[in-house]
């Protein structure tokens, strides 16, 4: 016997009339074909029971109309005081008659709050959309240390003794090596919030995290700008962009980058030390469109399937977003060994709730503070391009 079908109600009568007869009989091939017509049944109680869902939600979503309908009639001065509920009520009245037509569309709606908006509240979704801050992280590129205290100095070897050639019984002059230091200083970054009693009882999203998380992005933005471009005036930190004994070399051009000026800065770094170049995303688009005297793009794509970063004429690159664009006397680009760039971290993010001080004002203030410092342990190991002829 073939696979049994149910499509309508005649098929599922006679289905039940063949089990029925089926069953009655005690051979082994009534009983195979019982088996079948169960198998049948059951996948039509499926559908059944989907269907039995499905009337129960319309029998309770009249129910609710009844309920309302009874509670807007039984509200005379509601009706008489309100035309908009007297359409309302006589849509509903429609419906329960003749169900669904245009006057219901018409005044069963989601815009208008007593006109069935009520039914349909606003949900937030979860998370907080974002824009993309970009950051100059140079913590991968540079030596990071713990600080003991708020300052710390190392000493530097500013002169070397001096040899010379000296001839049998020629006096020669005594020489000695000279030394000075360099200060690694913990500077203080600081951010302020204020939050209410209610905004912390109430807010479905976690504010205080939220602002910390906010904090910790905006201090890792601002210690870029820093690293990269501080002034060392006052609590400022010296960038390696305003370090007076970094040197430079022109461009050769007076608004752009020459292939030249890219490759003449790579001689003006010492053997021995592991420079890549820096700059940032609209000076690599340019960087991208750079040929060299073969009419050969410089930027090269790495594999990084194997390790192998993208490269500026052979030499790795980092981005750096809050370095200069391209303009005249500008330093778009700076190529040294940043192991020689010294970040010190004197206190990771902590934070301070103050209960006290606005509390009048029914608001918690958070205050957060980060100490870092930087350093430019060895200038010799840098150069930058100037745009410039």
């Amino acid at each position: 016997m073939s696979e049994i079908l149910i499509k309508g109600v005649q098929d599922l009568n006679e289905a039940i009339t063949a089990l029925r007869l089926n069953n009655e009989k005690k051979d082994g091939e009534s009983q195979a074909v019982v088996e079948k017509i169960q198998l049948a049944l059951d996948n039509q109680e499926i559908k059944n029971q989907e269907l039995l869902k499905k009337l129960k939600e319309k029998e309770n979503a009249i129910s609710e109309i009844e309920k309302k309908l009874i509670s807007l009639t039984s509200s005379e001065s509601y009706k008489s005081n309100n035309s908009e509920a007297n359409l309302e009520i006589k849509a509903y009245e429609n419906f329960l008659v003749k169900g669904f037509n245009e006057t219901e569309r018409k005044y069963l709606r989601t815009d208008s709050f007593i006109s069935g908006g009520v039914f349909v509240p606003e949900v937030q979704i979860a998370g907080i959309i974002k824009n993309i801050t970009e950051i100059s992280n140079l913590r991968p590129f540079c030596k990071v240390r713990t600080m003991g205290a708020k300052t710390e100095s190392m000493a530097v070897r500013t002169g070397s003794v001096v040899v010379s050639m000296t001839g049998e019984g020629v006096l020669f002059n005594d020489t000695q090596p000279s030394y000075g230091d360099i200060k690694l200083e913990a500077k203080k970054m600081t951010a302020r919030g204020e939050i209410s009693y209610e905004a912390l009882q109430d807010s479905s999203v976690d504010l205080v995290g939220e602002m910390t998380k906010d904090v910790a992005e905006q201090f890792a933005v601002f210690e870029g700008e820093q690293f990269v471009a501080g002034s060392g005036a006052g609590p400022n930190m010296l960038g390696f962009m305003q370090h007076p004994d970094i040197g430079f070399n022109n461009s050769g051009s007076a608004d752009s980058i020459t292939f030249d000026s890219l490759i003449r800065i790579t001689g003006d770094v010492k053997t021995g030390y592991k420079p890549i170049y820096a700059f940032n995303r609209k000076t690599l688009a340019a960087l991208r469109l750079l040929k060299d005297a073969s009419n050969r793009y410089i930027w090269e794509s790495g594999n990084l399937g194997v390790d192998v970063p993208s490269n500026i004429n052979g030499v790795p690159y980092a981005l750096l977003p809050n370095m200069p664009d391209i303009g005249a006397g500008t330093f778009p680009v700076i190529y040294g060994d940043f192991q020689n760039f010294m970040i010190g971290e004197r206190k990771s993010l902590t934070v301070v709730r103050d209960e006290f001080s606005q509390s009048t004002l029914g608001l918690v203030r958070y205050v957060f503070h980060r100490r870092v410092g930087c350093v430019v342990a060895k200038p010799e190991s840098f150069k930058k391009i100037k745009i410039s002829v």
